[in-house]
């Protein structure tokens, strides 16, 4: 006879060890320094030109990028890579 119980114990701590990250879609803190950076570019951009009307031409492309590259290392890491190609396909 299996005790099943038992076996529910222990894969209960077992899961327990292999704590993950805090979830990227809750975690405030999750890329939270290239998001600022990326904000106080794009901010400075918009007030300082595109509404003075002398760019139209975003000027924060770098700073996109590493935010978004940070958002998919996240989403990686919780294994929702999936959610990239979803979006990717829709276009």
């Amino acid at each position: 006879m299996v005790d099943t119980n038992n076996d529910t114990i222990k894969s209960n701590a077992d899961n327990k060890k292999k704590e993950l990250p805090p979830h990227p879609m809750t975690d405030p803190q999750a890329c939270k320094e290239f998001k600022d950076k990326h904000d106080a570019c794009f901010y400075k951009w918009y007030s300082d030109k595109f509404l003075k009307g002398k760019s139209m031409e975003l000027e924060c492309k770098d700073e996109w990028e590493e935010y978004q590259m940070c958002i998919k290392d996240k989403l990686k890491a919780w294994n929702l890579e999936y959610l990239l190609h979803r979006e990717q396909n829709k276009k």
